[in-house]
């Protein structure tokens, strides 16, 4: 009877002492906190405008030189790091990007210049060369987490510099000199440079 009393009494103790560390153990499930999610890549919306016309106060609507050329391409590095060209339609292109690794991006123009020009016959006696580009400051880049959610990046670093081709308004007698400048610069709109 003895040794059946000191069995009952030690198994009594591990059921009590299972009880008080379980209880103890697991806290307030409430007071979970999941891990913060991880900035894993950066979406880039690239984005170009050429407007067909602008108006002017003092000269009245003016033409957009840069829809005189026979194509105009975008250059832009897709998610290998591969710089990939296309051509702007209509005056409207757009493009959107997820990169997961450290870049330099560069958004460019490729300007085919057309074999002539009968400036005579343009329709504007005024010409512009106004494009507008997104993103044009960091603000407008997205950073992409772990847990699926697109919202502001915290790059460690991120430096964007935008490259405006000059908003000129010239005669349409200029045209042909303006069209043979721009098609030897390197036009780069813009560079990003981030580092995940």
């Amino acid at each position: 009877m003895k040794k059946f009393m000191m069995t009952l009494a030690a198994v009594l103790c591990c059921a009590m002492t299972t009880a008080v560390f379980t209880s103890c153990g697991g806290g307030d499930d409430n007071s979970y906190t999941p891990p913060e999610p991880k900035l894993v890549g950066c979406q880039i919306d690239y984005r170009i405008d050429i407007p067909k016309e602008e108006y002017q106060n003092n000269v009245g609507n003016c033409g957009n030189v840069f829809l005189l050329f026979d194509k105009i391409e975008v250059g832009y590095l897709d998610e290998n790091g591969q710089e990939q060209r296309e051509v702007v339609n209509n005056g409207k292109w757009s493009k959107s990007v997820i990169y997961k690794k450290d870049m330099e991006c560069n958004l460019k123009l490729y300007l085919t210049k057309p074999a002539s020009i009968d400036v005579e016959s343009l329709p504007y006696e005024y010409y512009t060369s106004l494009l507008t580009f997104n993103p044009y400051e960091v603000t407008e880049i997205m950073g992409v987490y772990s847990d699926g959610t697109l919202k502001d990046p915290t790059f460690s670093s991120c430096k964007f510099t935008p490259h405006q081709v000059r908003h000129l308004t010239f005669k349409k007698s200029n045209v042909t000199k303006y069209i043979e400048d721009i098609s030897k610069q390197e036009n780069i709109l813009m560079t990003i440079t981030f580092r995940l």
